[in-house]
């Protein structure tokens, strides 16, 4: 798979290293803004003219629809301040931007002096961006406070029906390519959740379940009281993140008796990158989803959970500490199904320690080093 992605396979390498350390040592919210381009171009198309500027590093993420989770590395050469950026990496991916069934979006990666981050909580998903935390070091980013990505993710079926029916209600945000808000079904969105439904009329029949957002993990299928399952979200996951997408949204409930009139599925949960020199985590990270919804049920099962978030943390030493990291998916109360858990990654070329929950997929890669003279990674410690 083609990548940039400041790894030893990467098919183009990233000669940037953990950046310029221009941002300082406080946490400051980067610009970020939905695009589109080309595979194989030096150009990319923003929506609308924002603050990014010539010579920032960003990191580029097709967040939904067609090749939904594929993200690379790049840096901006000119265009800063209109919509038309020249870069200066071609492009690995196409990134496409509907606005609707298909959204990629740029996200500027701060070049940090040893940070230290304090609380950071993640812009919050709206459709066309945010959902993501990410950041350069060129020395040690020390996360101190609380990180948190929960709910931040795809966002989550409101459509309340009651059992009176037959009825239908919409599935959740994910990465697919059904609009949001408006397709209603039992069926996955990709990783989002599918809707509840009832095969009732006039107060007769059973409600059942949203189903739980995917994320490295697939969410689990809905409750079913007596109607067809709604299906869970997909896991969306390449090795050791090449391929990572938001928390799915979860489906919302159908009621489970007449007089109820259902409930909401919760969120899906965002991402972190971290690509720092070294990397201490103190503080905590919650990638999270939260558990389904049972306000006003009668009976016992609620809507669906979202998929949890997950991270990835690049550098030369990780000290992620003792179980200060998680990403597990919530639970639809009431039954024995949730959300997909995230996945948490740590490549490094000379250390690596912690537990997290789900375990970190860690491993060895010499290619993460500050270049040398000539602007090159090394391949070998010296």
């Amino acid at each position: 798979m083609s990548q940039r992605q400041f790894r030893s396979d990467d098919s183009e390498k990233w000669l940037e290293g953990f950046g310029l350390g221009g941002s300082g040592t406080s946490y400051a919210v980067p610009a970020n803004i939905a695009c589109s381009a080309t595979i194989s171009t030096t150009t990319v198309t923003l929506v609308s003219a924002s603050t990014f500027a010539n010579g920032m590093l960003v990191l580029i993420h097709q967040t939904k629809g067609t090749g939904a989770g594929t993200w690379e590395l790049n840096k901006i050469i000119s265009g800063g301040g209109t919509t038309t950026l020249t870069m200066g990496y071609q492009t690995q991916n196409t990134y496409t931007n509907s606005g609707v069934t298909s959204n990629a979006q740029i996200i500027e990666l701060k070049q940090y002096n040893s940070l230290t981050s304090g609380s950071i909580t993640c812009p919050a998903w709206d459709g066309a961006q945010g959902g993501i935390i990410a950041w350069m070091d060129k020395g040690t980013s020390t996360i101190n406070g609380t990180l948190t990505t929960v709910g931040k993710g795809f966002r989550a079926s409101t459509e309340y029906k009651n059992q009176d029916g037959p009825a239908e209600t919409d599935k959740g945000e994910g990465s697919g390519t059904d609009t949001f808000g408006t397709t209603e079904g039992r069926t996955a969105n990709g990783n989002g959740g599918g809707g509840g439904g009832s095969a009732g009329s006039d107060g007769g029949g059973n409600g059942s379940g949203g189903a739980s957002g995917g994320s490295k993990t697939a969410g689990s299928d809905g409750y079913n009281a007596g109607y067809s399952t709604a299906t869970g979200g997909e896991a969306v996951w390449g090795s050791y993140g090449s391929t990572v997408t938001l928390g799915g949204g979860a489906g919302s409930r159908v009621s489970g008796s007449a007089g109820d009139a259902g409930s909401a599925g919760t969120n899906g949960s965002g991402l972190l990158f971290v690509f720092a020199k070294n990397i201490i985590v103190t503080g905590s990270i919650t990638l999270n989803s939260t558990d389904g919804d049972l306000t006003g049920d009668s009976s016992t099962y609620s809507s669906g959970a979202g998929g949890a978030g997950s991270a990835m943390f690049w550098g030369e030493t990780i000290a992620l500490g003792t179980s200060l990291i998680t990403a597990n998916g919530g639970q639809a109360k009431g039954t024995s199904k949730f959300g997909g858990n995230g996945g948490i990654v740590a490549r490094y070329s000379h250390s690596f320690t912690g537990t997290t929950s789900p375990t970190t997929d860690s491993t060895l890669d010499v290619t993460i080093r500050e270049p040398s003279k000539g602007g090159a990674f090394l391949f070998n410690f010296v």
